[in-house]
């Protein structure tokens, strides 16, 4: 027979069974395993968006620098132009139509030589000296232009092609001048180069600068040599 305190023992040991097995099956959950934190976005590539605004640059300064040189160009050109018209006397910038219709200005044929002859169609010695000026011309043909002009400023263009058809003047370029165009001749020239009788006459060089005015009569060999002088 047990006695109490042996009982009591045993319950005591009982309970600590229990509740040892208690704890044993009561075990706490594992903790859940931390979410995996996203990769973090990649940094733009700072190399790359500098070599593209590097060649954006360069391409806008290289833009700058095509129409800076374009403009430059344009400028000399422009420069260049003014200098050589200013390089012109007044009466070669003048225009002026020959006896078919055609307008044009000496300056026009700065880069040829030019034989330039006034004339009166009513003058006999002007007839004589064209005579040898159509030679001149004949010969020279493209490497000089040959050129005469009315001092008649009222006569048609009609009048004077008729004049150079009648006497075989068939190689030199015939015109009317105008009075602003006489004006400035005998402003540039004096008044000998309004005195037909005198066979004025004037060589430009192929840069456009005039020669004196010569008078008297001239060979058509005298002529060809003062037109290649000025080549």
């Amino acid at each position: 027979m047990l006695t109490f305190p042996r009982r009591r023992a045993l319950a005591l040991l009982a309970v600590t069974g229990l509740t040892l097995a208690a704890c044993g099956s009561d075990d706490p959950a594992p903790a859940a395993a931390p979410a995996t934190a996203p990769a973090p976005a990649a940094a733009p590539d700072e190399s790359m968006s500098e070599d593209s605004m590097s060649e954006e640059s360069m391409s806008e300064e290289s833009m700058s620098d095509t129409m800076s040189d374009d403009s430059m160009s344009e400028d000399s050109m422009a420069e260049e132009s003014m200098s050589e018209d200013s390089m012109l006397a007044a009466w070669q910038t003048l225009p002026i139509t020959d006896v078919n219709g055609e307008t044009f200005t000496f300056a026009e044929l700065v880069g040829t030589p030019v034989v330039l002859e006034f004339f009166a169609t009513w003058c006999p010695s002007c007839r004589e000296q064209l005579g040898a000026t159509n030679e001149a011309a004949q010969e020279l043909g493209a490497d000089a232009a040959v050129i005469a002009l009315s001092v008649e400023t009222d006569l048609s263009a009609e009048d004077v092609a008729a004049y150079a058809a009648d006497n075989g003047f068939d190689s030199v370029r015939f015109a009317v001048m105008t009075p602003e165009m006489l004006a400035a001749v005998v402003e540039a020239f004096g008044q000998s180069a309004a005195n037909p009788p005198s066979t004025p006459k004037v060589v430009i060089d192929a840069t456009g600068h005039a020669g004196e005015l010569t008078t008297g009569a001239e060979s058509a060999d005298d002529l060809v040599a003062a037109a290649r002088a000025g080549g």
